[in-house]
């Protein structure tokens, strides 16, 4: 075993000294020719997928027994040789251990390892052929073993790809004694508990099972830190989805791993996903990483069509979403490079804009004054909160009203198109959330009393909070009998959900109020599902009464309110009594994005403002120092996905609202100085030309 050389142990972590530019190449090829194309490609650390010793991984998919690429593979013969040529060329290298899915043939050689499901027979139908072992089972030594044999090469990391559990294990004899050691019960049916998540048992599933990868990890990062400190360790964590599927929470992996990942830019299908994928994870991220370096996994794949190649428009939306808002990218190149050369110069292209432009793309910090919560627990406590298509999971549709992802993107997706900065936050931020002016709760339907008493809080300091539908009124599966924040909402009272609603109205009581502000119509789609209430707050919006055909009579108001003021504290509150963000992102009423642009502009500070652009242009703000990012996303194109080229826009007018003296204006992208105007604590300048994407450095400071 070749013995590690101290001089090269540093005190610095070397994945926190500045942006990664991670690049995945599944085809096999000669050692110097996969250098000289990452080199091209301007990465500066990889993932070896192509390691293949089965005395170090015996069994694992896709690596050993099959053929799925040709070209040369790594052993421990020719390690030491591939990491020389890869260092020579500055290239980190981290090692991908699938800790996720075994060949069925070298599972059943330990039966006693492999997940078993509640009938008791072990999975054999991860990716429809491979088996799956048990971190709690015995082969975490088996694990550790191969991470002790690594850590004394010159590798720079370990990447796991897992672990997880599946959606209905595991049920094997180490996890059923470990429940029991730890709960003084046995182990419940994760089928039946999913059906209803209101028992208390399923609470202490999700945190065994959590809690179990959590341990898994910091096993393993303290076997690698034992032998080597520089050596990176972390995971494919949790996308924006509920992790009771899978076991993974990223509160606890993060504090387990050295960065924080989730596959953001996984494509499946049609395309049919939000296209904001890969922004919303990276923003999900950042929030939850406590800090540490973020990465979203943007794979160069239409799924599941492995060895298909994305046209080079979502590559490039891949990229700019990620960088834009706080995360690095991981970029798998699913098939061979020297056939999509266009594809590849686009990967090209933002790799050595970010290799030359490094201090945008690390350690910055957002703006935003606004904060998007993602409901991270609710969507494992809620039935109105469906399982995504991922390479984990199966798709899995929302049990009843209320979809936590389409309620989460329509609002997403009506706070882009308005050109608001916003960041993305779980249940746990709430905890801490002076910086923002605006809360958006979409349908957090499970909070817990801290977290309640934080957003009274906030309100009371003049903070404003706007929230959906079913918001507050569980508590760990459980449904109070009134809305937890009833006294921030003003509620009286709240009776059952009605819906759906496929043809009928709301209609306006206050026409005055500033939430209607440039809405001529008297009468305003409803939300596909409402929820009855009573208050004594102000009635802006009411449901009108379901009518029995869309040719059946002229819609009439009903005593139901939709839309609600209320004042709590210095602050002002906004309920929506149905579900608005779902009726946006199904059926993008403009009605709606303007009520949801009225109420925004009134209870947040402007930051920025964008003229003579689309809604297709997604803006994010983000600081370093004494200089100020301005990201833009181009989305606009041709109306279909996968979408093959952005179309550009022109004459672009920004206007910045900032109190600070402005040193310079340049477009890091275009390489020019932009000419800018100063009046009265705002900033405005001109872009002429916008493709894909550009970042604005604007520095602060006394002028030249």
């Amino acid at each position: 075993m070749p013995q590690r050389k101290a001089e090269k142990m540093q005190d610095k972590e070397w994945w926190l000294s500045g942006p990664l530019r991670l690049i995945e190449i599944e085809e096999g090829y000669l050692f110097r020719e996969k250098m000289r194309i990452l080199k091209k490609l301007k990465a500066n650390m990889e993932h070896l997928t192509r390691f293949a010793d089965p005395s170090i991984f015996p069994g694992v998919a896709y690596i050993d027994d099959r053929q799925l690429f040709p070209g040369e593979k790594v052993t421990l013969a020719t390690l030491n040789e591939y990491l020389a040529e890869a260092h020579s060329q500055g290239i980190k290298v981290v090692i991908y251990y699938n800790v996720h899915a075994v060949e069925r043939s070298y599972a059943r050689k330990h039966p006693e390892w492999q997940q078993i499901q509640e009938d008791g027979k072990p999975i054999e139908t991860v990716y429809e052929v491979d088996s799956s072992f048990c971190i709690n089972s015995g082969w975490r030594e088996e694990v550790f073993k191969a991470l002790r044999t690594l850590a004394f090469y010159e590798i720079d990391g370990i990447f796991f790809d897992g672990p997880i559990f599946f959606a209905n294990t595991c049920y094997c004899e180490s996890c059923k004694r470990l429940f029991r050691e730890n709960y003084g019960r046995e182990l419940p049916s994760k089928t039946r508990l999913s059906a209803s998540r209101d028992d208390p048992d399923w609470k202490l599933l999700i945190e065994f099972q959590t809690d179990s990868i959590a341990r898994f990890l910091r096993d393993c990062n303290a076997v690698l830190k034992a032998i080597n400190p520089q050596i990176m360790l972390y995971m494919n964590g949790n996308p924006i989805a509920p992790s009771w599927t899978t076991g993974r929470d990223n509160r606890k992996i993060i504090r387990e791993t050295d960065i924080l990942g989730a596959e953001g830019g996984f494509l499946y299908g049609g395309l049919e996903e939000p296209i904001y994928k890969p922004g919303a994870t990276a923003k999900l991220l950042e929030t939850q990483a406590q800090g540490k370096p973020t990465v979203v996994f943007d794979a160069g794949k239409q799924g599941p069509w492995a060895f298909s190649m994305l046209p080079p428009g979502e590559i490039s939306l891949l990229y700019s979403q990620t960088i834009s808002h706080g995360a690095q990218v991981w970029f798998a190149i699913c098939s061979e490079p020297s056939l999509h050369p266009q594809e590849m110069e686009v990967v090209r292209k933002y790799n050595e804009f970010i290799e030359k432009n490094p201090d945008p793309f690390f350690s910055t910090h957002s703006l935003a004054r606004i904060a998007l919560v993602w409901p991270q627990r609710t969507s494992d406590y809620y039935l109105g909160s469906p399982v995504p298509h991922t390479d984990f999971t199966k798709e899995m549709r929302a049990q009843r009203a209320g979809n936590l992802l389409e309620e989460f993107y329509g609002f997403y997706d009506g706070l882009v198109r308005n050109h608001f900065p916003f960041d993305v936050i779980d249940e746990e931020a709430l905890l801490n959330v002076d910086k923002y002016d605006l809360l958006i709760l979409p349908n957090v339907a499970h909070l817990r009393e801290e977290e309640m008493e934080s957003i009274r809080n906030f309100l009371r300091r003049g903070g404003n909070l706007i929230a959906s539908f079913e918001t507050s009124l569980y508590d760990y599966g459980e449904r109070r009998d009134n809305f937890g924040l009833k006294d921030v909402f003003g509620m009286k009272r709240v009776g059952e959900i009605f819906g759906p609603l496929r043809w009928d109205y709301v209609t306006s009581s206050d026409k005055g109020h500033f939430s209607l502000k440039g809405i001529n119509q008297k009468l305003i789609y409803a939300p596909t599902y409402g929820i009855e209430v009573e208050s004594d707050a102000r009635k802006v919006l009411m449901f009108c009464h379901p009518l029995p055909g869309c040719y059946a009579g002229r819609p009439q108001p009903s005593p139901h309110p939709f839309l609600i003021e209320n004042k709590f504290g210095k602050g002002r509150v906004i309920y929506l009594a149905g579900t608005f963000g779902t009726s946006l992102f199904s059926f993008r009423f403009p009605e709606f994005y303007r009520i949801l642009r009225n109420l925004v502009s009134r209870m947040s500070r402007p930051l920025i403002e964008l003229e003579g652009v689309p809604s297709s242009l997604e803006v994010s703000l983000r600081r370093k120092g004494d200089r100020i990012y301005i990201h833009l996303i181009n989305f606009t194109s041709e109306m279909k996905r996968p979408i093959e080229r952005i179309v550009p826009l022109y004459a672009v007018e920004i206007t910045l609202h900032f109190q600070d003296a402005i040193k310079s204006v340049r477009s890091l992208w275009q390489k020019y100085e932009l000419e800018f105007r100063e009046e009265r604590g705002k900033v405005s300048f001109s872009l002429p030309r916008l493709e894909d994407y550009d970042l604005i450095e604007i520095e602060i400071g006394e002028k030249k």
